[in-house]
Parts: C-alpha cells; structure tokens; sequence
C-alpha cells in the first residue's frame, strides 16, 4: 500500500532539475480544477477560468523554460485571493477543494521561481489530502478512529492518485515524458479525480 511520505518525495523530487520539479507541481495542481470548477458552481464563489489560465500560463512558462518574478508574484497573490476566507459562508461540502487547488497552483508557482522541492512536495500534500478529506466525509470515518490513517491510505482513491505522483516522478527522472504529455495526461485524469 502507498503511503504519503513526504520525507521519501523530497528526495524523489530533489533528484529532478528545477523546471521538472514545477511540472510536477503543476501537474498535481492540475488534476484538481475539475472540483475546484464544481465548488464554484455550486456556490457560486471562486473563479476556476482565472485559476485555469494562471495554470495554463506556468505550463507555458515551463515549456519555453522562462521565469519572470513579477508575472509569477502577480499569480500568487490572485491565486491567494482565489482561497475562500474562513468567514465566507455557506460552508459546503468539499470546500476543502476551494483552499487545496489554489494552494497546490501557488506551490506550483513557488516552486517555479525558487526551485524549491518542498513547494512541490506541498502541492502533492494537497491533492492528498483533499482526497483524505472527501474519504472521510463519504465512508462516514470519525477523525477519532484508531485505524484512521490505514482506512484513508488504502483507498482507491488515495492510492490512485499516490501511484500518479510515483508515475509522474518516475516519468520525469527518465525523461519519459514531455512537458506537454504531462500536462495533457494531467487535465484528462483531472475527470477521475473524485466521481
């Protein structure tokens, strides 16, 4: 069963050259728009399309290799406006996705700018753990459970997308997949994310 170990993906990611380490990041960022589209149909709140375009301008960004701080500053800060404040109501169902996409986009544009493995290890903590929480809430399990964590783990779901992250890893190390391949794969697998 796969595990979410973060000590384990920063060395994984560690290994790759900055600019892969941002498509990683993307990547998980990406798989989460779909939700992040239904929680602003169903609230009415958050803007997927300026969440959508910011991801589309970082794959862009990776493909032609270029980095300009401004630009991407400028992304953090709508990204960061694109998180529901706590005091927005109604809550919903799911709204962890509303704060798990645009985080996961800013670690993706974080870890473009700086390199830094963490930022994309934090962006695969989100798609995580937005999983995490729709398993809980849908097989009805107390965060009190003493088997928590193996109930969450062995989870389709979870362990789906946990075996993507190790694909996606693997692909990039050996060069086995483009820019472009990635980013394609990530917005079709996007639809499995959650039913």
């Amino acid at each position: 069963m796969l595990r979410f170990n973060e000590t384990e993906l920063l060395q994984k990611i560690d290994r790759l050259p900055r600019q892969l380490r941002a498509a990683f990041a993307a990547a998980c960022a990406e798989r989460m728009l779909v939700l992040y589209s239904r929680f602003s149909t169903l609230t009415g709140r958050g803007n997927p399309a300026t969440l959508k375009n910011i991801l589309s301008h970082l794959w862009n960004d990776l493909a032609e290799n270029r980095v300009s701080e401004t630009e991407i500053q400028a992304a953090i800060e709508i990204c960061m406006k694109l998180i529901p404040k706590e005091k927005e109501s109604p809550w919903v169902p799911g709204q962890i996705v509303a704060d798990d996409a645009p985080s996961a986009a800013v670690y993706a544009l974080e870890c473009h700018r700086t390199g830094s493995a963490q930022e994309a290890a934090w962006a695969a903590q989100c798609t995580c753990e937005t999983l995490e929480e729709y398993v809980m809430r849908h097989e009805n399990i107390s965060i009190n459970a003493v088997d928590l964590n193996d109930r969450l783990f062995s989870h389709s779901l979870v362990q789906t997308e946990l075996a993507r992250q190790q694909r996606d890893l693997a692909e990039l190390l050996h060069k086995a997949v483009t820019l472009n391949e990635l980013r394609q794969r990530s917005e079709e697998e996007a639809a499995q994310f959650l039913p």
